[in-house]
């Protein structure tokens, strides 16, 4: 005969309790992965140095852009002195005959002749164009411009 626990009296078991604690499991029982903070760590670190250099590569690419920027500017305010600089050295600014306009990007002139007394003389001329350093296929084009021809214009990358 089987024997029974002491104060059994034979009826069935008791019920489990109906709010059962939670199930805690110990810290040593836990599945360890050595594996997972060294990956994570790499994986942030990939990211982070990912993220500062596209931010390096797009603080380089704007300062290069505007450095260009900055010399374009400044070759335009260059070029818009060489006109008014070359009158200024020959001293004819204001003269006669001689206009500088376009915001220092052009240069008219309207030289004396037998007919016409008044207009810039031609030494005056030739010094600015001196001062231009104009090129010969312009002087040749302008010693073979006749009254006839007309209304003439040239120009040339300075």
């Amino acid at each position: 005969m089987t024997e029974m626990p002491p104060n059994h009296d034979g009826s069935a078991p008791p019920a489990p309790p109906s709010d059962p604690s939670p199930l805690t499991v110990s810290p040593s029982s836990r599945p360890t992965r050595p594996w997972l903070l060294p990956v994570a760590t790499g994986a942030a670190g990939v990211l982070i140095g990912a993220g500062l250099v596209a931010g390096i590569t797009a603080l380089r690419a704007d300062a290069a852009v505007r450095a260009e920027e900055a010399a374009a500017e400044e070759a335009r305010a260059s070029r818009a002195t060489i006109v008014p600089d070359a009158v200024e050295s020959c001293e004819v600014t204001g003269a006669e005959g001689i206009v500088v306009a376009d915001e220092g990007q052009s240069l008219t002139f309207d030289m004396k002749g037998n007919d016409d007394p008044s207009g810039a003389s031609i030494t005056d001329i030739v010094c600015v164009f001196t001062a231009l350093d104009m090129p010969s296929a312009v002087v040749s084009h302008m010693d073979q411009t006749t009254s006839m021809d007309g209304r003439q214009s040239e120009s040339w990358a300075i």
